[in-house]
C-alpha cells in the first residue's frame, strides 16, 4: 500500500519546476547628479519621500489643502484606478485558483444499447449516478505558477498606476488652482490700471476743456483705456474655464466652487526648492517607473507560461458516489462506487501554434523592457526640464519684481513732471503702459514659478504616498492560502 501512491508523490514533487527565465529586477543606469542643479551655488536640499507625500502643503494655502482633500475623495480618475486594482486582484485570485483541484457535484443517466444486426447481441441497460468528481491538473512544469507570477505583477502594476493617478491629480489640481489665482491677480491688476487710466482720461478731458491740454492727449488716453478694458473679457473667460477644470478634478458639477473661490486670494508662493539627492532616488520613487518595471516582470513570467505549453499536461481525477442500473436501488450500499484516474497529454502536432505563442511572449517581453527603458529616459528628461525651468523662472521673477518697483516710481515721477509742464502727456502714457505690461508679466512669472515647482514635485513622484485601500480577504482566499502552505 505504501508504494501504491508513490508515483503520485513523485509527480507532486515536480510541481516546483518552472519553465522560462526567472525575473531579476532591472536597475537602470542613471547619472549621479542633476545637470540643472550644477548651476546652483549650494547643493539642493534633499527631501524625504514622506515630505513628497503631501508636498502641496508646503505652499501654505488652506483652500488648496481643502480642495485636495475633496479631490482625493471624489476624483473619478482615482476611482477608475481603484476599480482597476479590483480587476487585477480578481484576475490574480482566479489564476491562483487554477493551481488547486476542482470539485463538482454531478448526476446523470445513460442508456446502453446495441441495435445493429449481424453483431453479437449487445447488453442493454440503464445507468444512473449521483456523485462528486474532482480533477486536478498537476502544475509539473510551472505553467500555472508562471501565470500566477504574471498576475501578481499585474496587481502590483495596478497599485503603482493608482499611485501615479494620485501624482497626476495632485499636480493638476495644484496647477489649476494656481492658474485660477493668477488670473484673478491679473484681473485685479488690469482693473486697477483701468481705474488709473480712466482718472487720467478724465484729467486730460478737463485740461483740454480749459485750453491747457490738447485733443491729441485725450484721444491717446482714451485709446489706452479702451485697450486695457478689452483685456478683461478674455481674462474673465479664462477664469471661468479654470474654475470648471477645478470642479472636474474634485468630481463636482459646474457651479460647485463659484461661491467658495469667489474671493481673490493671492497666488500661493513657491517655497524653497527641495529635491531628492540623486536621480537614482527619483527612479525608485516614481510610481510610473515602478509600474513599468512590474509590467516587465509580468511579461517575463508569461514567457515561462508559453514555454511550458511544450511539455506534457498531467491531470488526476477522482470519482466517488452512487451508481446503479436501477433508480429504485440507487441509494443502497451496493450502489456506492469510487475510482481514480491519471491522464497525460503531450502536444505532438499543432502546426506551430505553441511556438507562435512563445514568439509572441518573447516579443511582448522585449516591448516591456524597451518601454521601461524609455520610461526611465523620459523620467530623467522630465525632471531635468522641470528643474531647469523652475530655476530660470525664479531668476526671471526676481528681475521682474525689481523692474516693477522701478517702473512704479517712474510713473509717479512722470506724472509730477507732466503737471509741472516739463514733459508731454505721451511720456506719462508710455510709463503707465510699460508698468501695466510689467505687472502682468510679474503676475504670470509668479504663477509660472509655482507651477514649475509643481512640475518638479510631479517629476519626483510627489503625492504617491497614499496606499490603495486593502479589502479583507474572502473565505476562498483564506482556504487557498491554507492549501498553498500545505503544498509548499
Amino acid at each position: 500500500m505504501k508504494h501504491k501512491y508513490y508515483w503520485l508523490l513523485m509527480v507532486g514533487g515536480l510541481t516546483g519546476c518552472t519553465m522560462g527565465p526567472d525575473y531579476h529586477k532591472v536597475e537602470p543606469p542613471v547619472p549621479d547628479k542633476w545637470q540643472a542643479g550644477q548651476t546652483l551655488e549650494a547643493g539642493p536640499e534633499p527631501v524625504s519621500p514622506e515630505a513628497l507625500k503631501n508636498w502641496w502643503k508646503h505652499f501654505g494655502d488652506a483652500q488648496l489643502d481643502a480642495l485636495m482633500v475633496r479631490a482625493l475623495a471624489g476624483n473619478l480618475d482615482i476611482k477608475i484606478a481603484l476599480a482597476r486594482i479590483d480587476q487585477a486582484r480578481a484576475e490574480r485570485r482566479g489564476t491562483r485558483a487554477e493551481l488547486f483541484p476542482t470539485v463538482n457535484a454531478t448526476t446523470g443517466a445513460q442508456r446502453q444499447d446495441n441495435p445493429f444486426p449481424g453483431l453479437a447481441p449487445g447488453i442493454r441497460y440503464n445507468l444512473f449516478d449521483v456523485a462528486f468528481d474532482a480533477i486536478w491538473e498537476v502544475d509539473v512544469f510551472g505553467r500555472q505558477q508562471r501565470r500566477l507570477e504574471a498576475a501578481s505583477a499585474d496587481l502590483d502594476a495596478a497599485g503603482e498606476q493608482y499611485a501615479q493617478a494620485l501624482v497626476m491629480l495632485t499636480a493638476d489640481l495644484a496647477r489649476s488652482y494656481i492658474d485660477y489665482r493668477s488670473i484673478q491677480n491679473q484681473l485685479r491688476i488690469t482693473r486697477s490700471n483701468l481705474a488709473s487710466q480712466q482718472e487720467t482720461l478724465t484729467l486730460t478731458e478737463r485740461l483740454n476743456a480749459e485750453g491747457v491740454g490738447t485733443r491729441h492727449d485725450v484721444v491717446r488716453a482714451r485709446a489706452q483705456t479702451e485697450i486695457t478694458q478689452a483685456q478683461i473679457p478674455a481674462l474673465e473667460s479664462n477664469l471661468v474655464a479654470t474654475l470648471r477644470q477645478l470642479e472636474v478634478l474634485i468630481g463636482g458639477q459646474p457651479g460647485t466652487l463659484d461661491a467658495e473661490l469667489n474671493d481673490s486670494n493671492s497666488v500661493p508662493v513657491a517655497p524653497g526648492l527641495e529635491m531628492l539627492t540623486t536621480p537614482a532616488e527619483t527612479i525608485r520613487h516614481r510610481p510610473d517607473l515602478r509600474a513599468a518595471e512590474r509590467q516587465l516582470a509580468a511579461a517575463t513570467a508569461m514567457q515561462g507560461a508559453a514555454i511550458a505549453e511544450l511539455f506534457p499536461k498531467i491531470s488526476i481525477s477522482a470519482f466517488m458516489g452512487l451508481r446503479n442500473t436501477d433508480v429504485e436501488s440507487m441509494f443502497k450500499s451496493a450502489a456506492f462506487s469510487y475510482g481514480t484516474a491519471a491522464n497525460l497529454v503531450q502536444p505532438l502536432l499543432d502546426f506551430g501554434r505553441i511556438q507562435a505563442g512563445i514568439d509572441l511572449a518573447e516579443a511582448k517581453q522585449k516591448e516591456a523592457y524597451l518601454a521601461y527603458q524609455k520610461a526611465v529616459l523620459q523620467a530623467l528628461q522630465e525632471t531635468e526640464t522641470s528643474l531647469s525651468r523652475y530655476l530660470k523662472e525664479e531668476i526671471r521673477r526676481q528681475q521682474l519684481a525689481k523692474s516693477v518697483v522701478d517702473l512704479r516710481e517712474s510713473v509717479r515721477l512722470s506724472q509730477l513732471r507732466y503737471h509741472e509742464g516739463v514733459i508731454s502727456f505721451l511720456d506719462v502714457l508710455d510709463a503707465q503702459r510699460i508698468l501695466y505690461a510689467d505687472e502682468i508679466e510679474l503676475a504670470r512669472s509668479e504663477a509660472a514659478t509655482s507651477t514649475n515647482l509643481i512640475s518638479v514635485y510631479k517629476a519626483l513622484g510627489g503625492g504617491a504616498g497614499i496606499e490603495p485601500p486593502q479589502t479583507s480577504a474572502t473565505q476562498d482566499e483564506i482556504n487557498i492560502s491554507v492549501f498553498d502552505k500545505l503544498i509548499q
